[in-house]
């Protein structure tokens, strides 16, 4: 009652903060006063992130459906699970910091290359559906981005491969089940499945932050809606009978339907127009001076563009390896604790999941959309952007607590009907909850420290927190105290960070109109 007490306060306190946020108060003094500036934040903000949050429920989906099916199989498999979705999440998520390091570079580039013919520099352009010589020669740069950008996720799809091959039984161990575990036979069965399309699954994440830096969020969405149709499809009738494939039978559908999706970004990043292909074609055809010389510059910038790639996305990964080491560890702990106890963790980290990626679609917006802005350096817009951003991270962080509150009843009967599962269940749920609030803040601000190319700092603070919530969960004994002071610690370490980050931006910002305004 008291969460719903709260939130009608905090809502007509948002609402005023936003049109604060969307129309600047102009001057006073008539004789200087202009027309204020209209940001129309919110229609910009939704225009990217509704497309980008049913784009990105492929991952969370595709675990639910798979816990889903999985649960009426048995909770032994339902454990083994638990343990091989930690392990992919750290395998392929920790390389998905490719996404958001390639969306600010190809955003920050098609914002310095419109800057001349946009309105204030910033829109909510979907810069794919441009056609011509002209808009083909604008966005040189992004496209080298975009290029490059693939081929090292597709270098380090290859090695998560090999080291899934070669090393997936001792993650098993590590993990808490050692060959000799009645968990092993069918966590096995799963993870040597699915590993096989991690070099797509890598391939995917940089098409997406492709996409996104292009203001296009409706082709992550048709590979989503892809994806999971697939995974509809095939999971029943692959893992019961008259196939009956079980456990790898889910790995099996999930590992079609993330290719179903790959192919969707292939199809699009061809017709869009998005790869350096044609133009190199003509440089070879016709191998004039201009043509020559136009090589060369391509060959230093694409030197330049690699040094921006590895250094955004070594940092990226950084800060993404070891925050899903953290939830590794934390379901390495559950599983510790006894296969009730992980199947419950399970079931608590896939709604986590959805809820989060719910809440991360104004991420992606706010990162598109600061990108731009401070790729110009224009200090207005970035802060009011910042104002409006953090405003509406707290209101949607309200209404998703207000919502898994309510699911406290129907989780736990939902998953599972072992007794002792839901018992655990409905110990984690408030947690859950109450972080709603906490995580919406964090991922939003992270993501406006991301397109203010704060990829170093996000890094570091998240690693240090990694590494305090490690110490708090190693000191609990069940699963409600691993959400409630492991993860709790972690996400506020996260914000903390992120709200460090995006105050050094802002410094900067300033430091470097200071220096303009005295040289002038």
């Amino acid at each position: 009652m008291y969460l719903r007490s709260t939130f009608s306060r905090c809502m007509t306190a948002l609402s005023s903060a936003s049109d604060a946020a969307d129309h600047p108060v102009p001057m006073q003094d008539k004789s200087l006063q202009i027309s204020p500036i209209k940001y129309h934040w919110t229609r910009k903000n939704l225009s990217i992130a509704l497309p980008a949050l049913i784009g990105m429920m492929i991952d969370p989906l595709l675990s639910l459906i798979d816990t889903f099916y999985t649960g009426r199989v048995g909770s032994t498999e339902l454990a083994a699970l638990g343990a091989c979705t930690s392990i992919f999440h750290l395998a392929f998520n920790a390389f998905r910091a490719t996404t958001a390091a390639t969306t600010s570079l190809v955003a920050n580039a098609l914002a310095l290359n419109s800057n001349d013919d946009s309105n204030n520099g910033i829109n909510a352009t979907d810069f794919t559906k441009s056609s011509g010589p002209q808009s083909i020669l604008a966005n040189d740069d992004a496209q080298t981005v975009v290029a490059l950008s693939l081929k090292f996720g597709s270098y380090m799809g290859l090695a998560v491969l090999v080291a899934l091959l070669a090393g997936g039984n001792a993650a098993l161990h590590h993990m808490g089940i050692p060959k000799t575990s009645l968990l092993h036979k069918p966590a096995a069965d799963y993870l040597f499945t699915r590993c096989w399309v991690a070099p797509v699954v890598l391939f995917m994440g940089v098409a997406e932050g492709a996409f996104r830096g292009y203001g296009n969020t409706m082709v992550p969405l048709t590979a989503s809606i892809v994806a999971a149709g697939i995974n509809v499809v095939l999971d029943p009738l692959i893992m019961f009978p008259p196939i009956n494939m079980g456990v790898q039978g889910a790995a099996a559908a999930t590992a079609v339907a993330q290719i179903g999706a790959a192919l969707v970004y292939a199809y699009y990043l061809l017709r869009r127009n998005m790869l350096p292909r044609k133009s190199a074609v003509l440089k070879k055809r016709n191998p004039t001076a201009e043509n020559v010389a136009a090589a060369k510059k391509t060959k230093e910038q694409a030197r330049g563009v690699v040094k921006s790639i590895l250094g955004a996305n070594l940092s990226m990964i950084m800060k993404q390896g070891s925050l899903l080491f953290g939830w590794a560890y934390a379901t390495a702990r559950a599983t510790r604790l006894g296969a009730t106890q992980v199947a419950a963790h399970q079931v608590a980290l896939s709604v986590w999941l959805v809820f989060a990626f719910i809440l991360d679609g104004t991420a992606v917006s706010a990162q598109v959309l600061m990108s731009r802005a401070y790729a110009i350096k224009d200090k207005p817009q970035v802060k009011s952007l910042t104002k409006y951003m953090i405003g509406f991270a707290l209101l949607q962080g309200l209404i998703s607590m207000l919502v898994v509150d309510g699911l406290d009843l129907l989780v736990p009967r939902l998953f599972t009907s072992d007794k002792a599962i839901q018992a655990h269940l409905h110990h984690v749920m408030p947690h859950l909850a109450w972080q709603q609030v906490i995580v919406s803040l964090t991922l939003v601000i992270e993501s406006l420290a991301a397109g203010a190319n704060q990829f170093s700092i996000l890094a570091i603070g998240t690693t240090f927190s990694t590494v305090l919530a490690l110490w708090q969960m190693s000191r609990q004994a069940s699963i409600d105290g691993i959400w409630f002071l492991g993860i709790g610690t972690l996400f506020v370490g996260r914000l903390l960070t992120a709200c460090v980050a995006v105050t050094r931006a802002l410094w900067i910002m300033k430091k470097t109109d200071d220096r303009q305004i005295q040289k002038s």
